[in-house]
């Protein structure tokens, strides 16, 4: 029979109370694919015994043809991907969401020593991603003040013990930074991880799969308590967006990457900006990527008919830790 097999390469998947062992009939403990059970309890008629990594022993067993049908099992484990909600319904229930959260000591004091104050802390809504109550927990909380959170990016359904689906959403440890558009709507969420090894920040979206969706790649706009100067920045990332509106006194743009740009153009155009400055992190003296995404940028600008300059610093690597520690920017037309 091992040559009848037709997915020869599958990899086990967990069984589950709903997708429960073929062999034994459990909802725990065993794994199977189209053609292999490797059950934990049954040992009577398996060609093979599997010693694993905890010690325990598997027991590997043929299956007939057609006694599970896998690919129907992961069609079936899939939760159709919602539509991404309007931005008034997003921003509803990102700020009930938030108002549930609190910051924790340890992510106040990174706002703080990056320049914020406690008020702007505040008045910026950050928000730590809960450590202790249950991302489930949560959502119901959500739902029961009359939240929908189909389409909301970031939520995603996964299946209960005993059958049925649920809202969660990840806990990996961090805060949230919302990301704004011009009316100062909260359009997505973006998250500064405390472990940055798998990267700095990630949005707040996805899982298609379980009933998710993607938020985009939208541009953050960051406003001072007091406008100064008219003229319109535009820096890479919501976080260093809110820092540099503070001591321009402008409203700034972020981007999320210099990469990503193009989001920021409906909103410059939608401030009725007629200078626009480009305050990219200095590595767009070296990096020949970031180099290309400011020319396009600048080109793209022109178009609309906008005067374009740029912004010039020395020593720190963005234009929110150079005025933060006070240095010089100066701007140049280009």
């Amino acid at each position: 029979m091992q040559a009848e097999h037709r997915y020869p390469e599958e990899k086990f998947i967990p069984v589950k109370p709903w997708r429960p062992c073929p062999i034994c009939g459990k909802g725990d403990w065993c794994g199977f694919n189209s053609f292999i059970a490797s059950c934990m309890r049954v040992r009577e008629g398996s060609f093979k015994e599997v010693v694993l990594s905890n010690g325990q022993v598997a027991y590997l067993h043929w299956l007939e043809p057609g006694m599970v049908n896998l690919p129907a099992l992961m069609k079936d484990d899939s939760i159709t991907a919602a539509q991404t909600a309007p931005v008034e319904v997003r921003d509803r229930v990102y700020r009930d969401f938030l108002r549930l959260l609190y910051l924790h000591p340890r992510h106040r004091e990174d706002l703080l020593r990056r320049g914020l104050t406690e008020w702007e802390i505040r008045r910026n809504g950050y928000r730590s991603v809960p450590g202790t109550e249950a991302p489930w927990s949560v959502c119901r909380r959500l739902i029961r003040m009359g939240h929908d959170l189909a389409g909301i990016p970031g939520f995603y359904k996964v299946r209960g013990p005993r059958g049925g689906t649920y809202w969660t959403f990840d806990r990996q440890p961090g805060y949230f930074i919302p990301v704004r558009d011009e009316k100062g709507r909260i359009q997505a969420l973006q998250r500064r991880m405390d472990d940055a090894r798998g990267g700095k920040y990630k949005l707040f979206s996805g899982h298609k799969s379980r009933g998710g969706c993607s938020c985009g790649t939208p541009a953050h706009v960051a406003r001072p308590a007091k406008v100064e100067d008219r003229r319109i920045w535009i820096t890479e990332g919501p976080l260093k967006a809110d820092i540099a509106c503070k001591y321009l006194g402008a409203v700034v743009v972020g981007a999320l990457s210099a990469a990503t740009w193009r989001p920021a153009i409906p909103a410059i155009l939608a401030l009725e900006a007629k200078e626009v400055i480009i305050a990219f992190d200095r590595d767009v003296e070296s990096n020949p990527e970031v180099a290309r995404a400011y020319l396009t940028l600048k080109v793209e600008l022109k178009k609309h008919g906008l005067a374009v300059s740029r912004a010039m610093w020395s020593d720190k690597k963005g234009i929110d830790d150079a005025l933060a520690a006070g240095m010089e920017v100066r701007v140049v037309r280009v």
